[in-house]
C-alpha cells in the first residue's frame, strides 16, 4: 500500500470509544446543518414579513426544482464521501489524493452543466407544474439567480463531503457560520433597504453559497489534511476512480433525482391547492428541516463511522457504531415528535400572520410529528448501509417511498377536491369550475397530501429496517476490494 495516512486522533473513527467518536463527530454536523437550515429560514421569514404571503410561496415553490438540479452531483459527493472515508481508514494516501483531485473535476463539469440547464428549464418548468399566476414571475426570477450561482453550492457540497470523509466535521460548519451571517446581512439589505423582494433574496442566497465553498476549498488548495487539490490533478482523471465513484454515487444520485422528481410532481399536485397551501408547505419545510438536523447528521456520521472501520477491516466495530446511532435516533425522534406536536404552531408564526396559512401548517405539523421516528430510522441505518459501499438498497427504498406517495397525494387529496369542485358547480353554487376554486371548494382535503407523505416514510422507514435487521449489507460493496493498488 502506496504511503500510509497518518491519522489524528480527533478525525480517526477507527479507534476510541464509539459513543463518544459517533457524537463528536455528529454535533458538528449537526450544528453545521442547523445553520444551512438558516439559510432558508432567513428567506422565509423576511419574504413572508417584508414581502408578503405570495413571495413566500414563491420561494417555497422553487424548491423541489433545485433539489431535482442538484441531485446528480450531490450524488456523486456522496459516492466520493464513501470511497475516502475507506481510503482513509485503510490508509491509502495516494488513492486518497487522486480521489480528491478527480472528485472535483467530475463535479466541477456537472455543476456547469447544470447551471446552463436551469436558466433555460426554469420557466418552462414551472409552467409545466401549473405554478399559479400571481407568484409565477417570482418564482422564475428566484430558480434563475440561485442557478446562476450553482458553481458556489458546488464547491461547498464537494467540501463538505469530502472533509467528512477525512473525518473533518468542524471546517464545514466554521464556513457555515461566517456564510450564514452574511446570508442573513445581506437578504436584509437587499429585501429592506433596497428593496428587491424575492429577486434580492436568492442574490444573497447565492453569494453566501459562494463564500462558504470558497472557504472549503481553500483547505485542499493549501494543502491541510497532507492532500493537495492542485490543476495538475484534476488534469489527470483517475479512471478507476470514476468507475468507484459512480458505483457508489449513481445510485444515491438516482434517489436524490427521483426524490426530487417526485417532491416536483407533489408540488404539482399541491399547486391545485392554491398559494395559502403552497405557503402553508413551504413554512413546514421550513420547521420540519430542523427537526431533520440531528438525523441527518447522525446518518452523515455514521456513513463515515462505518466506511472508516470498514477501510480498516473491523466490521465488528462498523456494526456496533450502526447500533448505537439507531438507538440515539429513536430517542431522539420521539423527543422531537412531542416538541413539534405541541409547539410547533409557535415556530410557524415566525413565518407569518396569515391565519389560513397558519391553520394548514399546524395541522399538518401536528400529523407529520408521529412519523418523525421513520425519517430518523432511514437516515441512520441507510446512512451505515452507504457507508459500508452498498448504495443500491437504500436507493432503492426511497425511490420506491417516492413513488407510492404521488398516487397516494392523488386519491386522497386532489381527486377529493377535483370531486367538490364539480360538485360545487353541478349544485350550481358556483357558474364554471375556476369560479368555485376561487371560492375554495374542497380545499378541506389538503390533509390528504400529509396523510400521503406519513405513509410513504412509514413505509420507507420499515423497507430500509428490514434490510438492515439481515445484516447482507456487512458484506457488500467493500470499496477496498476493488480499488486500485
Amino acid at each position: 500500500m502506496s504511503s500510509a495516512i497518518r491519522m489524528s486522533p480527533r478525525t480517526d473513527l477507527t479507534k476510541g470509544p464509539i459513543t463518544q467518536k459517533l457524537i463528536g463527530f455528529a454535533l458538528p454536523i449537526i450544528a453545521g446543518n442547523i445553520i444551512m437550515q438558516l439559510y432558508n429560514v432567513a428567506d422565509s421569514i423576511i419574504v413572508g414579513n417584508f414581502v408578503g404571503s405570495d413571495a413566500l410561496a414563491a420561494v417555497a415553490v422553487s424548491f423541489p426544482i433545485m433539489m431535482l438540479f442538484n441531485a446528480l452531483f450531490m450524488g456523486l459527493s456522496m459516492g466520493a464521501n464513501i470511497l475516502i472515508s475507506q481510503y482513509r481508514g485503510a490508509g491509502d494516501h495516494e488513492a486518497t489524493e487522486r480521489a480528491i483531485n478527480t472528485t472535483f473535476t467530475l463535479c466541477l463539469v456537472i455543476g456547469f452543466c447544470v447551471s446552463m440547464t436551469g436558466l433555460v428549464a426554469s420557466r418552462p418548468l414551472l409552467h409545466l407544474l401549473g405554478t399559479p399566476d400571481n407568484i409565477l414571475n417570482d418564482s422564475a426570477m428566484y430558480l434563475m439567480i440561485v442557478f446562476i450561482g450553482t458553481t458556489g453550492n458546488v464547491f461547498f457540497a464537494l467540501g463538505n463531503g469530502l472533509l467528512r470523509g477525512l473525518g473533518d466535521a468542524r471546517w464545514p460548519l466554521y464556513s457555515l457560520i461566517i456564510s450564514s451571517v452574511l446570508n442573513i446581512l445581506l437578504d436584509l439589505l437587499f429585501v429592506i433597504v433596497f428593496g428587491w423582494g424575492v429577486p434580492g433574496v436568492a442574490i444573497a442566497t447565492m453569494l453566501s453559497h459562494f463564500v462558504s465553498g470558497m472557504i472549503l476549498l481553500s483547505r485542499f488548495i493549501t494543502g491541510k489534511y497532507g492532500f493537495r487539490l492542485t490543476l495538475t490533478g484534476m488534469r489527470n482523471v483517475d479512471k478507476a476512480i470514476i468507475k468507484i465513484i459512480f458505483r457508489l454515487g449513481i445510485p444515491t444520485s438516482i434517489q436524490n433525482g427521483a426524490m426530487s422528481l417526485g417532491m416536483v410532481i407533489i408540488q404539482s399536485l399541491a399547486n391545485n391547492f392554491g398559494s395559502n397551501y403552497i405557503a402553508a408547505q413551504g413554512i413546514i419545510q421550513r420547521v420540519d428541516g430542523f427537526v431533520m438536523m440531528p438525523f441527518m447528521g447522525l446518518g452523515m456520521a455514521v456513513t463515515t463511522f462505518v466506511g472508516q472501520n470498514i477501510g480498516a477491516g473491523d466490521i465488528e466495530r462498523a456494526k456496533r457504531g450502526a447500533h448505537i446511532s439507531l438507538l440515539i435516533v429513536s430517542g431522539l425522534s420521539l423527543l422531537m415528535g412531542v416538541v413539534m406536536y405541541n409547539f410547533g404552531f409557535y415556530l410557524m408564526r415566525a413565518f407569518t400572520d396569515n391565519v389560513p396559512v397558519l391553520e394548514m401548517g399546524y395541522n399538518g405539523i401536528r400529523f407529520i410529528a408521529f412519523f418523525y421516528i421513520c425519517m430518523g430510522i432511514n437516515a441512520t441505518a441507510g446512512g451505515a448501509i452507504r457507508g459500508a459501499g452498498e448504495a443500491n438498497y437504500p436507493a432503492v427504498v426511497a425511490i420506491l417511498g417516492s413513488l407510492i406517495r404521488i398516487p397516494l397525494a392523488y386519491f386522497m387529496a386532489v381527486l377529493p377536491l377535483l370531486h367538490s369542485v364539480e360538485e360545487a358547480v353541478s349544485a350550481g353554487l358556483y357558474a364554471t369550475a375556476e369560479l368555485a376554486r376561487a371560492a375554495g371548494a374542497g380545499l378541506e382535503h389538503y390533509m390528504g397530501l400529509f396523510h400521503a407523505m406519513g405513509i410513504s416514510m412509514a413505509f420507507g422507514g420499515a423497507l430500509i429496517m428490514i434490510y438492515f435487521i439481515s445484516g447482507k449489507w456487512q458484506n457488500k460493496g467493500l470499496v477496498q476490494r476493488r480499488a486500485p493498488k
